[in-house]
């Protein structure tokens, strides 16, 4: 299936929560689509710039500025997305690749 790209750059948000930990952490991307926003997400933990090895992804949410509320992408980032991701149940699981 191919992917719906915008036209110019959307600010999208990823809620997710270091395995581990009680808090949520959110990042924010400006990409051309959500699975971009994953790829990215990869990217940052795989360089250590995110302290933990395992991210359980809560939401990949696009904000709409005309209605002014985040909506829900996660489906289609998990779809289109290159990071490695691991679907169990209702969760989606990233993990940062192990060095040989």
């Amino acid at each position: 299936m191919k992917k719906n790209i915008h036209p110019r750059p959307t600010e999208y948000r990823i809620r997710y929560r270091v395995k581990g930990s009680v808090n949520d952490s959110v990042q924010h991307y400006m990409v051309y689509h959500s699975s971009e926003a994953l790829d990215f997400l990869f990217h940052t933990l795989s360089e250590g710039h995110i302290h933990g090895g395992v991210l359980r992804i809560l939401a990949v949410e696009e904000f709409n500025r005309f209605s002014d509320k985040w909506d829900d992408r996660t489906s289609k980032a998990s779809e289109h997305s290159n990071a490695p991701l691991v679907s169990e149940g209702n969760s989606l699981w990233l993990q940062k690749e192990q060095s040989v």
